[in-house]
């Protein structure tokens, strides 16, 4: 540790004091520069920060195909029961309709004529649309699917296929399967303040007919996002409580915290 004598302190003191606005002003974060020729205000434009209107946890009254909704209301059955439902999203795995529909925190948007990009703080995912063009004839199945852009008026249409069927629509454990096709729209107020997002979903797997789930956002007022880390490996209760729907989203290896002084282990399985 370095010690300074009183004339030192006192005069490290004046200086700060007297270098205290430039200092402040040197280290202070600029505005949020506008994009060249974008008003926040125009309709077609979509960047920027946005935070989630409202936190959705479940869809309501779906069309469940019967066995459809036999499984979600086994699901439901073992929540009742005091099972933790363990589904895709709790799993740390990703999915696009499951982020727009349960968006959490802010959504950043960036948009260049020919993509827009949304980066989901919670869970952190990110997704690329296409601005026009076509779908290619092959199609590896994925979480987040292929998206294609266009626009109709001010209102931005983006379709998905090539989805790999292995995430939920809701914390209810909602279904999907590779057949699911989803045509989200986006519409910007007039004021720029607030996007109406309506996200349709087509899966004749699990659901009779197709259905709307509508959300909004509302302009963000932070200036970054935060950082999200989502853990695969919580507390020996939470896994000893767990209800996995589907095996894939059991972990291969566990960490159990030890209890008083015992040391903490992991104890790993071999996959099914």
């Amino acid at each position: 540790m370095i010690r300074l004598g009183k004339a030192a302190a006192g005069a490290s003191a004046l200086w700060l004091a007297l270098q205290g606005p430039a200092l402040a002003q040197a280290f202070s974060l600029p505005p949020t520069p506008e994009a060249p020729g974008r008003a926040p205000s125009e309709p077609r434009y979509l960047g920027g920060m946005w935070d989630s209107e409202r936190f959705f946890f479940q869809i309501e009254n779906p069309p469940l195909s019967p066995d459809a909704k036999a499984k979600v209301d086994g699901y439901r059955a073992a929540m009742k029961s005091g099972k933790i439902l363990s589904t895709a999203w709790t799993s740390c795995r990703p999915g696009a309709v499951s982020a727009m529909v349960m968006a959490m925190n802010s959504i950043m948007v960036l948009q260049s004529p020919k993509e827009i990009t949304l980066l989901f703080e919670e869970p952190r995912l990110v997704r690329h649309i296409r601005i026009g063009g076509t779908h290619p004839r092959r199609l590896a199945p994925s979480y987040l699917g292929d998206s294609i852009g266009h626009w109709e008026g001010d209102t931005l249409v983006v379709d998905t296929i090539g989805y790999n069927g292995d995430f939920e629509l809701d914390a209810f454990a909602l279904p999907t399967s590779r057949k699911l096709h989803t045509i989200e729209r986006l519409t910007k107020s007039a004021d720029g303040k607030r996007v109406d997002v309506q996200v349709t979903i087509i899966d004749p797997e699990h659901y009779s007919r197709p259905f709307t789930a509508s959300r909004g956002w509302k302009v963000s007022g932070q200036r970054h996002q935060l950082e999200y880390d989502c853990m695969e490996n919580p507390r020996e209760e939470e896994f000893s409580k767990a209800y996995f729907i589907k095996d894939r989203y059991r972990p291969t290896c566990m960490r159990y915290e030890g209890e008083g002084t015992a040391m903490s282990r992991i104890v790993c399985r071999k996959p099914e």
